[in-house]
């Protein structure tokens, strides 16, 4: 079985519909190595990430223009 993987940042590493971060790049660095190699519960158990959430959550800044609802400009009428 075959393991995506792919390094978003120094410290987020995306495998398959999770985003992981860890404290640092040496950390992160050593859990994409091992997961060319070994199964994600190795890996995360050898390489603890610090917190873990969805690859699909929605980001404000991905959300589709209008659906953000801000103040008015000019103050009250």
């Amino acid at each position: 079985m075959t393991i995506t993987a792919n390094r978003l940042s120094d410290t987020e590493v995306a495998v398959e519909t999770t985003i992981y971060m860890f404290s640092d790049k040496v950390v992160a660095d050593a859990f994409l190595l091992c997961i060319g190699q070994e199964s994600l519960e190795t890996c995360s158990a050898n390489h603890a990430p610090m917190s873990s959430r969805a690859a699909n959550e929605d980001k404000v800044d991905d959300l589709p223009p209008g659906s953000i609802i801000s103040p008015s400009l000019g103050g009250m009428p």
